[in-house]
């Protein structure tokens, strides 16, 4: 098996396709299908299923599901056990079953069979060679819409970054008077690229001021091409639908980048301190500020809130899918370093565990001794599980790495992991002489997610076992050039400036949350 466990059913990881099981229940199987009525042995199946899901019972929900889909005319049960199996810890037989099933419910000509395709296409499914026929059929598909395009360009660029200049020109040829939804999801897309001259006719002052997620988009492309001087004029303006901390912040970037440096600093620190500012809004605020490209103002501003106890931990969350887009492990090692030394969060497992992370990322050596102690401290925390793993594999201890995924109880939910601890597991799995396993589950890790040194550590642990490089990271960023920033500086020239009132990374996880995750 490619889990993190190998004996027992990791059963507690499939109770999230329990809403997918029921939303079919509910919904009525012919709403993603032919429009057939589903019989009645196909209704008892399916609320079994959920039953046993919600009892934790992975084993049983999935025969139910398969007795099911054997009596099911329509798509309905296909798509309640694709779900379900691809929020399992899948071995490569589950996996190519899901990517059968995908490719049945894509038959279907409606939106739902554009969904699947996309779905296979962001769940790394699809083997290298027939990336590029899924991408066609999508694009070509009846039931594609704009934001799927927009999906399946993001990946397009990841896997061919030589050619990102012209799938960008060609997207925004495609979005032109398109809706100006579209048009905005086109904009934050070309803004995460770096392509801010493409995104900047594709929205207007007079569109953007019309809702806040429209502003912030228009306004990342000012940012990202330095055009202070709208930024003013916009700020300027009554009634904007942006809270009045936001718009101090804006303009105090903008009258730095005017020149007026000492005015806008004093802006921003007035922006970011005002107590009456509630913390979910001070978290975007920080968020905000981490994009601007003034790093030495963030640190001051950030040293000062990770002192604050109602604010600190929002704030962490809001700020670190926005330094992560850096894809530099001293970014956020530095990052960690800060809220580790903060009196609130500095005795925080989680914390102390994302410092040790990205430290042994980096070569810097780790005390096992303190690693294990965390651990015990926080029994039931992923992070310092995952951290400790990966001390042991930096000492070569593989096997007691392994052990310690295999055994320790509670068992990790892969479907709960995030892409950096994904990776330390398929590490160990190539250390450890489980080469098809640590192919396997490399191939579920967004490389595109890892910082620089992660996804290069991954890379070697691979080639080491006979596997050359993450399965289907081509172009990815494996053998990327180490990032030449330093501290926070130049960084943030890579964050995505998308970040008017973030509170996370938007991108690829809007289309994550739309299509891959609608069931969770």
């Amino acid at each position: 098996m490619t889990t993190v466990q190998r004996v027992p059913v990791m059963v507690v990881a499939a109770m999230v396709a329990a809403a997918s099981v029921t939303a079919v229940v509910a919904q009525g199987l012919g709403a993603a299908g032919s429009g057939e009525v589903a019989t009645g042995e196909v209704a008892v199946q399916l609320k079994l299923a959920g039953e046993m899901v919600a009892k934790g019972d992975a084993a049983g929900a999935e025969k139910a599901l398969r007795a099911a889909v054997v009596a099911d005319r329509t798509m309905g049960s296909k798509r309640a056990l694709a779900d379900f199996l691809m929020n399992r810890p899948m071995t490569g037989e589950l996996a190519a079953e899901a990517l059968r099933l995908l490719g049945d419910l894509s038959e279907d000509q409606t939106k739902a069979g554009a969904e699947a395709l996309t779905v296979g296409l962001m769940r790394r499914l699809i083997p290298a060679a027939e990336v590029d026929g899924w991408m066609g059929r999508l694009r070509s598909h009846p039931g594609v819409t704009p934001l799927m395009l927009v999906a399946v360009d993001r990946i397009e660029m990841g896997m061919k970054p030589g050619e990102r200049g012209e799938i960008a020109a060609r997207a925004v040829k495609r979005l032109e008077g398109a809706a100006v939804g579209d048009r905005e999801d086109g904009v934050r897309m070309l803004t995460e690229m770096g392509e801010f001259k493409l995104a900047l006719p594709l929205l207007s002052r007079e569109e953007a001021v019309v809702d806040e997620g429209k502003l912030g988009a228009w306004s990342a492309v000012r940012i990202g091409l330095e055009e202070w001087g709208e930024i003013l004029e916009v700020m300027a303006m009554p009634g904007l639908p942006v809270a009045e901390s936001m718009q101090k912040l804006l303009k105090g970037r903008a009258l730095i980048g005017t020149g007026k440096v000492e005015e806008g600093r004093a802006l921003c620190r007035e922006a970011c301190r005002d107590g009456k500012v509630k913390p979910e809004e001070r978290a975007g605020l920080f968020a905000l500020l981490a994009s601007l490209r003034e790093p030495e103002l963030f640190e001051e501003e950030l040293r000062l809130v990770l002192g604050d106890a109602g604010a600190a931990g929002l704030v962490m969350k809001a700020v670190v899918p926005v330094l992560r887009r850096s894809r530099d492990a001293r970014v956020m090692h530095h990052l960690y370093e800060l809220a580790a030394g903060s009196a609130v969060l500095g005795k925080d497992a989680e914390v102390q565990a994302k410092r040790s992370h990205y430290g042994l990322m980096l070569g810097k050596r780790e005390s096992l001794t303190e690693l294990e102690e965390r651990l015990n401290a926080a029994p039931l925390a992923a992070w310092p599980r995952v951290t400790y793993v990966l001390g042991l594999l930096q000492e070569g201890k593989g096997e007691q790495a392994l052990r310690e995924l295999q055994i320790r109880k509670p068992l990790l939910e892969e479907s709960k992991m995030d892409p950096s601890q994904i990776a330390v597991v398929a590490g160990v799995f190539a250390a450890t002489g489980h080469g098809p396993d640590a192919a396997a589950v490399a191939g579920r890790v967004p490389v595109p997610a890892l910082t620089v040194q992660e996804a290069e550590w991954l890379g070697g642990r691979l080639e080491k076992a006979g596997l050359l490089q993450v399965p289907g990271a081509e172009g990815a960023g494996v053998a990327e050039a180490e990032p030449r920033a330093t501290g926070w500086q130049r960084s943030v020239a890579r964050y995505g400036f998308d970040l008017l009132l973030v509170a996370g990374a938007y991108g690829l996880w809007v289309i994550w949350q739309k299509f891959i995750r609608k069931s969770a």
